[in-house]
């Protein structure tokens, strides 16, 4: 989940979780229906009345964007994706899914179903409001308005630039028809920048034409769209770096290890300190036990040290992640992103026979950059 995210269950397998952004927009979106929306337009209501409608609203939309979400969840491990998380923040939700899928079909039917979610719900909401006539009465001032907001956000995200599903859509198409998917990642990124500079440049020139709040929200959201979409284009640009290169390749094939049964204040004295170590991995008798670190000698009472051994205080390799040789970086990389890691351990046979970080991985681009290889030229590293 992403940092600043609240948990707050979990469907279909997926854990759910809302940042604490959207309980900002929650707080704002309700007070705005109440004042801006249900009070100026269905007037004689109570204050209680508007209140409870404009939550029971913010309620609805938080449930219409997840199931937006759910959407791409579902399509995605239909495709043999795996989806660990889905987070609502302010502008809408994410999805972490382990890996980018493998093929433009696949990332088409994962982008499109979002938006097409969004519609048929609006849809539907549409068909309540009908059924039941514009009545003035609170639960068709409701259905209207998430008929509204349903439509805005399908239409929204079909917006042909990264990061909405639209630019997924359109990377997609552009992947299929150049058969490059670097190519396609770059014009979408292109055309995502594009478009955001323009909801920046209308936000400017509503704020100073006395639209000053519908200016700073809708530059707002081009700032957060410019932002998506020049990460989108990093991330396109270290894919295709990372092209054929392995684990292997660029791992530390000598990191640090202790044995198990040394205590506490051995592993202080004679190696973290001397060596100026952070963590080491844990061994005994030549297999991969697990991972000791700073952080679990401080959790033991500085008294115990010489009679705990680093077995018992180590995490153990079962809450280990560990990797191969064979496994390509751009699974790696977002691996360590999405369990907040620095670094892992590589394993073969149960044999610990390196390490792969964050810094091993950051040493490899800027060797990489540094010899002019970063521009589409496939070169094998031979163990940087």
């Amino acid at each position: 989940m992403l940092p600043g995210s609240l948990r707050i269950g979990k469907v279909l397998g997926i854990d759910i979780a809302v940042h604490v952004s959207w309980l900002i927009i929650f707080v704002l979106l309700s007070w705005s229906l109440e004042v801006g929306l249900f009070a100026a337009r269905y007037p004689g209501w109570s204050i209680a009345a508007y209140w409870a409608l404009s939550i029971l609203a913010t309620l609805l939309l938080f449930i219409s964007v997840l199931l937006h979400e759910m959407a791409h969840a579902v399509v995605a491990r239909a495709r043999g994706l795996h989806v660990k998380s889905i987070t609502l923040f302010i502008f809408g939700g994410v999805s972490n899914i382990e890996k980018e899928p493998g093929a433009p079909d696949i990332e088409f039917q994962m982008a499109i179903v979002g938006p097409l979610t969004s519609l048929a719900l609006a849809g539907l909401f549409g068909l309540l409001f009908l059924a039941l006539g514009n009545n003035q009465s609170p639960l068709s001032a409701m259905l209207g308005y998430l008929a509204l907001a349903n439509g805005l956000l399908g239409v929204f995200n079909l917006i042909p630039g990264f990061p909405l599903d639209g630019g997924r859509v359109l990377h997609a198409i552009i992947w299929k028809l150049r058969g490059n998917v670097r190519v396609a990642t770059r014009a979408a990124s292109h055309i995502g920048q594009f478009i955001a500079y323009c909801f920046i440049f209308f936000g400017i020139w509503l704020f100073f034409h006395n639209y000053w709040l519908n200016g700073l929200w809708i530059g707002f959201i081009g700032w957060f769209l410019l932002n998506g979409a020049i990460a989108s284009n990093t991330q396109g640009t270290l894919e295709a770096m990372f092209k054929g290169v392995h684990v292997g390749d660029v791992m530390d094939r000598s990191p640090a290890t202790v044995p198990a049964n040394i205590s506490l204040r051995k592993l202080v004295d004679d190696f973290l300190l001397p060596h100026g170590w952070r963590s080491a991995f844990v061994v005994q008798v030549d297999q991969l036990a697990g991972l000791i670190t700073l952080n679990e000698v401080r959790h033991v009472a500085r008294e115990q040290w010489t009679q705990t051994p680093v077995g018992l205080a180590m995490v153990p390799l079962d809450r280990l992640h560990t990797v191969t040789t064979e496994q390509n970086l751009n699974e790696v990389l977002p691996l360590m992103i999405g369990q907040d890691v620095n670094q892992l351990p590589v394993v073969q046979d149960g044999h610990l026979i390196g390490s792969i970080s964050r810094e091993n991985i950051m040493r490899f681009v800027e060797i990489k950059r540094s010899l002019a290889l970063d521009q589409g030229s496939e070169v094998t590293p031979a163990h940087l």
